[in-house]
C-alpha cells in the first residue's frame, strides 16, 4: 500500500477543481432527485435496456483483454470502464428487485459472485498496470 501512495499521477490543477466543483453541485441535484422522482416506474423497452448494458460489458471486456494482451497503458481506461459498467449492473439488479424475492436472491448471488468480482479485478488490473508504469518509470 505504502508503494501506491508514492505513485503520482500527474493531470492539470484546474481538472481536479471542476471535478470537485461538479461533485459538489451534484450533491443537491440527487436530493432533489430523490423527493420527486416516482419510486415506481413501467419502462418501455426494458429488455433493450438490460440487453444493452450487458453487450457494453462484454464490449469492454473483450477490449480490455486485447489492450491488456498488447500491453497498452490504454488499457487502465478499458478496466475502469469494465469495473463502472459491473458496478453499475450490480446496483441496479439488487434494486429492481423487492428483497426477499426469488429475483432479489439471484441478483445478489450474481453481484456476489460475477459482478463485484468482475468489477473488483477490473479496478485491480487498472491499479497494477499504473504501478508497473511507475516502477517502470523510477528505474
Amino acid at each position: 500500500m505504502e508503494e501506491l501512495r508514492k505513485v503520482k499521477v500527474s493531470i492539470p490543477s484546474w481538472a481536479a477543481i471542476i471535478y470537485i466543483i461538479i461533485s459538489i453541485g451534484m450533491i443537491p441535484w440527487t436530493i432533489f432527485l430523490s423527493f420527486h422522482l416516482p419510486n415506481q416506474h413501467i419502462t418501455k423497452n426494458w429488455d433493450i435496456t438490460w440487453v444493452g448494458l450487458d453487450i457494453a460489458q462484454i464490449i469492454s471486456l473483450l477490449i480490455t483483454g486485447i489492450l491488456a494482451k498488447l500491453g497498452s497503458i490504454y488499457m487502465v481506461l478499458s478496466a475502469m470502464t469494465t469495473s463502472t459498467l459491473f458496478l453499475a449492473d450490480a446496483w441496479f439488479d439488487i434494486l429492481g428487485y423487492r428483497l426477499g424475492t426469488f429475483g432479489s436472491a439471484k441478483a445478489m448471488l450474481m453481484a456476489l459472485f460475477g459482478e463485484l468480482p468482475l468489477a473488483i479485478l477490473s479496478f485491480a488490473l487498472a491499479v497494477h498496470a499504473l504501478r508497473r508504469l511507475h516502477a517502470k518509470k523510477s528505474i
